[in-house]
């Protein structure tokens, strides 16, 4: 019997073959993978254009099928099926091929299979657009799975069919070959859950890449488990590794005092860009994410560039220390600030808390670096993260802290005082400026003599939202400074006050300032200087720097509409309103340095002085 000939497209040389796998849609020709579901697509009338390629003949689905599974994204979610079948239904020489698989047995947030899983988009509410701390998307909330706990009737159904799975994988992988992501958001308080959920990676050979998410929230406990199976199944981690040996005092604390301090400047002490915002909102320290890390699209100027590394890693794509936006490339969101996770990926700033519990010795030294060689940005912003984006007092819409507080919880523990009901612009809500919370609260009171730059935020409050005489925020306020005088370096001390203003982040109602009168310019002056006041006990103490940064209230007129038709001329309305800025700002400093003023820097120099959270809130400053 004659052999059958081969197929006319096997007898094509395979590059040629190659390209027509690739125009069939196979793989991309720029090399950035496909994003394939397992269940299938979400519109079943989207089937792949290459199916009847697969079903020809088993040479053909060899090769063609080799290319699939090792250049594109391959995601199952537990949830759609109950099951993990279609995962073990792949034959043994795919799973050979098999390059990036994601798992996802439950998601309390970020992976939900009708969110575009390619997109590394996190729905913890945490960008630029208002940031209010962990917050699920709402428009995906119904999506999402509930946190699974050890009490849950599924975590057990759940954890078979991950056994089974797992037992049926391992074998047929080849080693360094497979990208593993792992997702499986539980209870914060099921540790131990957690830790039976990872040991089946065990089984695998050496994973090339492993990105695990095992809660929601973070949570340090369980963090901890997750990076330590990754690194672990990657074998970056011996699994008994022999304890290091005793001395009676570690060898970095042997050195001199400057030489321990040169060697901590190395760590994320310092953060990249020397600069750490604190807002009362998060209550914690941020490091001001910008540039790529944001949209993708948004100028990042090269002088700052190295920096985005290090904040946005969930739609990053970082080559030898170059950042690439890319959200072809994104496994999702496996961020250590926003989950209990891990992953090789994630560089995003935290503050280095190991390093302050180590002994009392290394705790000052950490202390003196971190306070003395950061800049420290205090956001006074009541809403949103954003600086810029002042709260709306007539706005009646709940919103949340990170816990889920209630919007009367809010007010009550965020800003130290009940709302009112409704809240109105009748006075400043808050008890405290945020810059007294920091000075007070935050800053050990033996490490505010370590603080060698300063910067207080007041968002564009409108006239009747600033606080009066005798509010107790100003009262607090010219209490805090007085104490803090002694306590501050102030003869190394550069202080900053800015009143923040961009024009495409407009004051909230009822003064948007497109039709600002002169009363109510004046109004916003006043807030201005009951804050600025204080700061003259400064004076005589020698503070080395103060600039001012203060917005002027008619930024945001309409002058073409709103001026006579003699003086419709928008240039020189602008124009006025950046003389203004200048002369108010300079006698805001002539008033701080008194005569000192002179000897001081000149306004030029500071105003070209970059400062990095403005990169992340606005483009037009």
């Amino acid at each position: 019997m004659v052999d059958s000939p081969a197929p006319p497209l096997l007898r094509l040389p395979p590059s040629v073959r190659h390209r027509i796998y690739l125009y069939l849609g196979v793989a991309r020709w720029d090399r950035f993978p496909l994003v394939f579901d397992l269940d299938g697509p979400l519109d079943p009338s989207k089937q792949i254009a290459f199916h009847g390629l697969l079903l020809s003949c088993r040479s053909l689905y060899i090769e063609a099928s080799a290319l699939m599974f090792s250049a594109n994204r391959f995601v199952i979610h537990y949830s759609h099926k109950r099951s993990l079948q279609p995962l073990r239904n792949l034959t043994p020489s795919s799973l050979a091929s098999l390059a990036s698989l994601k798992i996802v047995l439950n998601q309390a947030s970020c992976h939900d299979r009708r969110e575009q899983e390619s997109s590394g988009k996190c729905c913890e509410g945490t960008g630029w657009m208002g940031r209010f701390g962990p917050r699920c998307c709402r428009d995906y909330a119904t999506h999402h799975d509930g946190p699974l706990g050890g009490s849950h009737s599924g975590a057990g159904l759940v954890l078979d069919e991950w056994h089974r799975t797992a037992e049926y994988l391992a074998p047929r992988m080849r080693s360094r070959t497979l990208e593993l992501s792992l997702v499986c958001d539980l209870d914060e308080r099921e540790a131990g859950l957690a830790t039976k959920v990872v040991a089946l990676l065990s089984l695998f050979p050496e994973l090339r890449e492993c990105h695990i998410r095992l809660c929601r929230s973070p949570n340090a406990k369980i963090a901890q488990v997750a990076q330590h199976a990754a690194q672990q199944a990657c074998h970056r981690l011996e699994p008994h590794s022999p304890p290091a040996p005793s001395s009676s005092s570690p060898r970095l604390l042997q050195l001199p005092r400057e030489l321990r301090h040169q060697i901590l400047e190395y760590t994320d002490l310092v953060t990249p860009w020397r600069e750490i915002m604190w807002t009362r909102l998060e209550r914690g320290y941020h490091y001001p994410p910008g540039g790529c890390s944001g949209d993708g699209f948004a100028f990042c100027p090269p002088s700052r560039h190295h920096g985005c590394q290090f904040s946005g890693c969930h739609h990053q794509k970082c080559i030898n220390y170059d950042v690439y936006s890319s959200y072809h490339d994104s496994v999702g969101c496996f961020c250590r600030l926003r989950h209990a996770a891990f992953s090789s990926t994630c560089r995003c700033w935290a503050p280095p808390t190991p390093l302050f519990l180590v002994c009392r010795t290394l705790a000052e030294d950490a202390r003196f670096v971190f306070f003395s060689l950061n800049r420290f940005v205090v956001s006074d912003a009541l809403g949103s993260l954003n600086p810029y984006q002042a709260f709306n007092f007539e706005s009646e819409e709940p919103f949340e802290l990170a816990d889920g507080a209630s919007f009367v919880e809010a007010w009550r523990r965020a800003l130290g005082a009940p709302p009112p009901t409704p809240p109105r612009p009748s006075a400043y809500p808050a008890q405290r400026f945020a810059a007294s919370q920091f000075l007070r609260d935050i800053v050990p009171a033996n490490c505010l003599r370590h603080l060698r730059s300063l910067e207080f935020v007041f968002p564009p409050y409108n006239g009747q939202c600033w606080p009066q005489d005798g509010h107790p925020a100003l009262l607090d306020w010219a209490d805090t400074l007085s104490w803090a005088k002694t306590r501050l370096a102030v003869p190394i001390l550069t202080l900053r006050l800015t009143m923040a203003g961009s024009r495409q982040w407009p004051p909230q109602p009822p003064d948007e300032r497109q039709e600002l009168s002169q009363e109510q310019g004046d109004q916003v002056l006043a807030g201005y200087r009951r804050i600025l006041s204080p700061l003259a006990c400064l004076r005589e103490h020698g503070l080395a720097h103060f600039y001012a940064d203060f917005v002027s209230p008619w930024k945001w007129r309409n002058w073409m509409d709103n001026a006579p038709p003699e003086e419709q001329n928008p240039e020189a309305g602008w124009q006025w309103v950046l003389s203004s800025q200048d002369a108010m700002n300079e006698e805001a400093e002539r008033f701080v340095l008194g005569d000192r003023y002179g000897q001081l820097s000149s306004r030029k120099e500071t105003r070209e002085q970059d400062r990095e959270w403005q990169f992340e809130f606005s483009c037009e400053y």
